[in-house]
């Protein structure tokens, strides 16, 4: 699957009615376009402390699928195929707590899946294009 770097001059995807040039490309992530379908595509970049943790998870989810089906995952195979998400989302908001996370940060994730910090909030296109804008807002550090 090819992908294209999404038109600087186009009007964003995120719905902003801004230019992408002047809009989600300047908050750190980019879009892409399939070659093939035309979807668009949002990356976000990775710091080295989460790019070693997705590393070790994808690694012991292939450890995981060789040992349940017997062979190597192929391309059309899902990477995380036995995740509960009910139980990650409530595993993710225990930790929070074990954390000492503030409860109005832990209520905003519950109700949107979004971990919201001062650093990612200029990450987070127009919140009210992907969920109820209420709880994430309310909840935003100051």
């Amino acid at each position: 699957m090819g992908r294209s770097p999404f038109p600087r001059n186009e009007r964003c995807p995120c719905g902003s009615g801004d230019k992408y040039k002047r809009c989600c490309f300047l908050k750190g992530f980019h879009y892409y376009q399939d070659d093939e379908t035309g979807e668009v595509l949002r990356s976000v970049p990775l710091n080295d402390e989460a790019r070693g943790e997705l590393d070790k998870a994808v690694a012991g989810q292939r450890e995981k699928f060789i040992a349940k089906f017997g062979r190597e995952p192929g391309p059309d195979d899902p990477v995380f195929f036995d995740l509960d998400e009910d139980k990650l989302r409530d595993d993710t908001a225990n930790a929070m707590r074990a954390a000492g996370i503030r409860p109005a940060l832990i209520y905003a994730y519950e109700e949107t899946g979004l971990i919201v910090t001062q650093e990612n909030r200029r990450m987070i296109v127009k919140l009210e294009h992907e969920v109820d804008e209420q709880p994430v807002q309310s909840h935003l550090p100051e």
